[in-house]
């Protein structure tokens, strides 16, 4: 029996197959023109360059934040309703992420394919959201190249997509725009929040806030230590211990992650006698960037490679509250300073010169307060970027059943 052209998942009040069309047959195919990057300026006429469309901007681009001064006879401007498809980029997925543009007057760079959809056949909404779900393959199989891919319009008229109704069109792209504000607004929830615990950092470690004993007595004056009376260096070797628990890496800004949920290649030493051991708690921190606040408090039993030092904090020392201190730019800038090496690529933090530095701290039972705070709110947002990521299932398995 032959297939009949319908999605799996529809609008009640719409029924009928949908058309194959080929991209060449609702639209006309056109090219960017030439904006460099030693062209963009604060402020001038709107654009918007090949490499934001898979970096910067969704399905839909409703607001555009990057200028340039060129010459307005020498520009491409798109208008309301184009589909902007990057024609280069580094990879073949990069070329399948095409936006709907929604601002008139746009200045669009070389590298951009333009297709501008026939008036009252194609919603432009509609066929971004095809384009971006079902019919990513088709348009990354057609990308040519190695190092660098090129998606000419030559074969971008051959990619086929399916359309219904203009109607229906309209009705399923309005539904993902409005998914789309929720995933905005869950968005900004999330930053906002990353924005509070930020300010509220600078403040607590600035001593603009202080926190109250349980009796509502101030704590004492913060005092300040050497790193060396406060920690201590741990050099267990991997070939001096007898259980593998974990590989770990030390991000640059989510702390300690173990390697093997990182998503990445694994370019650990296949011999890894001289790794070194980590306990939970202990303070690790990447000798190479640690002037760029490469450090975080383990959560896990593990191993990480000789780049790595393993530091013990001592008893009157809550580790995750060092863990947020050390993330202050004025602590980070004071590693920076110790670092030793004649260019950045070369700058390393040892032991013996991190234990040097001088920093200011408040007792304990403070320490764990702020610790306590701080933690609270990651975890509020964590919990919201749990949502993000749910929201996104979502979305992703609508436009499966949706789209053909």
């Amino acid at each position: 029996m032959e297939e009949r052209l319908v999605p799996k998942l529809r609008f009640p009040e719409f029924e009928g197959e949908w058309e194959e069309k080929k991209l060449g047959e609702i639209g006309n195919l056109k090219k960017g023109k030439g904006i460099p990057k030693s062209k963009l300026t604060d402020k001038g006429i709107k654009c918007i360059l090949y490499g934001q469309l898979y970096t910067t901007y969704g399905e839909v681009v409703k607001e555009v934040n990057s200028y340039t001064n060129i010459d307005k006879k020498n520009l491409f401007f798109g208008q309301k309703g184009d589909i902007l498809i990057p024609s280069s980029g580094e990879t073949a997925l990069d070329m399948s992420m095409v936006s709907a543009l929604f601002k008139d007057n746009v200045a669009l760079g070389g590298d951009i394919n333009v297709l501008s959809p026939k008036v009252n056949v194609v919603s432009s909404k509609f066929l971004s959201y095809q384009i971006n779900s079902v019919r990513k393959i088709d348009i990354a199989k057609i990308a040519e190249g190695a190092s660098v891919v090129h998606l000419y319009n030559d074969n971008l008229i051959k990619v086929k997509v399916y359309i219904p109704s203009l109607q229906e069109q309209q009705k399923i792209g309005g539904f993902f725009y409005k998914i789309d504000k929720k995933l905005e607004l869950q968005q900004e929830k999330i930053e906002n929040l990353k924005k509070y615990k930020k300010g509220m950092m600078q403040r607590i470690f600035s001593q603009e806030i202080r926190f109250k004993d349980d009796n509502g007595n101030n704590y004492p004056d913060w005092e300040e230590k050497k790193l060396e009376e406060i920690s201590k260096e741990s050099i267990i070797k991997y070939k001096d211990y007898n259980k593998f628990d974990e590989l770990l890496s030390v991000t640059l800004h989510d702390g300690i992650k173990k390697q093997s949920e990182l998503g990445e290649r694994d370019i650990s030493s296949e011999n890894k006698s001289n790794y070194k051991v980590v306990r939970k708690n202990n303070l690790v921190y990447n000798s190479m960037r640690m002037w760029q606040g490469a450090s975080g408090i383990s959560k896990y039993n593990g191993i990480v490679s000789s780049a790595y030092v393993v530091i013990n904090m001592l008893g009157n020392i809550n580790p995750e509250f060092i863990g947020y201190y050390f993330k202050q730019s004025e602590v980070i800038h004071k590693f920076y300073k110790k670092s030793q090496g004649m260019t950045s690529d070369t700058l390393t933090l040892k032991y013996n010169l991190f234990k040097d530095v001088i920093i200011s701290i408040p007792i304990k039972e403070e320490q764990t307060k702020i610790a306590n705070f701080l933690s609270s709110i990651d975890k509020k947002i964590e919990l919201e970027e749990e949502k993000l990521e749910e929201y996104k299932k979502f979305k992703k398995g609508l436009m499966q059943r949706m789209f053909i």
